[in-house]
């Protein structure tokens, strides 16, 4: 590699001047050419990679299968424990894969990225991964930053998979190109919100009682929604509030997230519901019951949705996570006992993850059902002929992905997902033949918008834990 003085880089790059140092910038041909948290930029000189980027899983030696993410690693409160679970749980698949000589003979390296949970920095991450790193693929989390990331990787041929985006807003993205075909770049493995606002609706307004006979909600007349003004929350407050009336609703309040939640404490302080419906993040959703408790409002009954299924609820409350005994709360189904694929994810997380328990924590077996799924995808792509393997790209990826799903009648071998039987999958998938796949987190059968039904767990918070209680089946209608 060779330096340019700073002349000449004024010269040739009138924005890149603001990288100068004194000894100028650096010419390169790839990112080794360059130091440490640099990058090769498409313009042949070596730039600071962007902020909250520089984490790299994998070997880099070789020819690695290069992938990004693009997570909510942090949040205006710190470590956002729920996020970097998942990551853990997308670590683990990554391993499992890699030691099985990943696809092709390419093992698979991730480039981390930490939006903290902000969907124009995540927007700006994507596009460096995907213009300067060139990667296929990207894993995102949260509605809105998947949204955000969209713009960047659809008209870029690149696919996006998440598994925490659950806004009713993902099935409606454009998102087919020229080269995916029918089939769209943009999947989830988390269901979407419009199933789970019904079962919280029905819960909520006493239309099912629960498998033992218990109505929970038999009194409830009055109820607040209280959500997060991005997709994730307003999807949610749709939802809900439709399938509750206003007869029931008698009071809502948004509040950006990590901003003030002063009016949601109000609407939970003078209304007096009920229920207060929290449909928000953990951090936000702390400090209204913080709040709404030291105002005097301490036996307010409360439900969550999958957003606040994470430690860091409690330890955000802090001595006042009694406020919370005894609610409710909803998520997509995972811990499944009796379950072996879920059984053996969630022994496998344990033994990497200091025995931390998944089933804690909203989205981890979706996590890593998703690096499972590009695997396979990626498998697909590669092609048949390990001696010639076709190029791994975003819209080929995504082909593959529409070959877990067989249609109705098409026969097909059926495979869990995980290291036990990830080697059959692979050498099946990649002759281009449909298979099955069952998942950690349950049966993963994609639509034509990719995503996959799920069931839903309920969950009551009791000494400072989540408790399953029973698994429910959304309504169709």
């Amino acid at each position: 590699m060779k330096t340019l003085g700073f002349m000449t880089c004024c010269a040739v790059l009138l924005a890149g001047c603001s990288f100068t140092t004194a000894s100028g910038l650096t010419e390169c041909e790839s990112s080794s050419d360059c130091d440490t948290n640099q990058v090769c930029s498409s313009s042949g000189f070596c730039l600071p990679q962007p902020e909250g980027c520089g984490e790299r899983v994998g070997d880099p030696a070789g020819n690695p299968i290069v992938l990004g993410a693009a997570l909510a690693l942090t949040n205006s409160d710190g470590r956002d424990e729920s996020e970097v679970q998942a990551l853990n749980a997308i670590k683990l698949a990554l391993g499992e894969i890699n030691d099985r000589e990943g696809v092709a003979g390419r093992r698979f390296n991730l480039l981390i990225c930490d939006t903290r949970s902000d969907p124009n920095r995540a927007k700006l991450q994507a596009e460096w991964l995907v213009k300067e790193r060139g990667v296929p693929a990207i894993f995102s989390s949260g509605s809105g930053q998947t949204i955000s990331i969209s713009s960047i990787t659809i008209p870029n041929n690149v696919l996006l998979i998440s598994h925490t985006a659950t806004s009713p807003d993902i099935a409606n993205l454009s998102d087919k190109t020229t080269a995916s075909g029918d089939v769209g770049l943009v999947w989830r493995t988390a269901p979407s919100d419009r199933l789970q606002g019904r079962i919280i609706g029905d819960l909520v307004r006493n239309a099912r009682p629960l498998q033992n006979g218990d109505r929970p909600f038999a009194t409830t007349s009055t109820v607040s929604l209280v959500y997060v003004d991005d997709a994730y929350g307003q999807g949610l407050f749709n939802t809900i509030l439709t399938r509750l009336g206003t007869d029931r609703v008698t009071s809502s309040a948004s509040y950006l997230r990590n901003g003030d939640v002063a009016a949601a404490v109000n609407r939970i302080v003078d209304g007096a519901p009920n229920v207060a419906v929290m449909a928000g993040f953990s951090e936000d959703n702390a400090k209204i019951i913080s709040q709404v408790g030291t105002r005097g409002r301490t036996a307010q009954t409360y439900f969550f949705t999958d957003a606040s299924k994470e430690a860091g609820l409690f330890t955000a409350l802090g001595a006042q996570k009694n406020l919370i005994e005894g609610a409710y709360g909803t998520a997509p189904a995972q811990s499944r006992p009796g379950d072996t694929v879920y059984l053996t994810f969630r022994e496998r997380f344990r033994t990497s993850n200091n025995n931390t328990d998944p089933g804690q924590f909203s989205f981890t077996a979706h996590a890593y059902d998703s690096m499972y799924l590009v695997a396979l995808g990626a498998a697909y792509a590669a092609g048949a002929d390990v001696n010639a393997p076709q190029p791994i790209t975003g819209d080929r990826i995504a082909q593959g992905l529409s070959k877990v799903t067989p249609p109705a009648g098409t026969p097909a071998s059926t495979f869990s997902l995980g290291f036990a039987q990830f080697t059959d999958a692979r050498n099946e998938i990649r002759t281009g033949k449909f298979i099955n796949v069952q998942g950690a987190s349950g049966p993963l059968d994609f639509d034509a918008t990719g995503e996959a039904s799920s069931e839903y767990e309920l969950f009551r918070v009791e000494g400072g834990a989540f408790k399953f209680i029973e698994f429910i089946s959304p309504p169709s209608t």
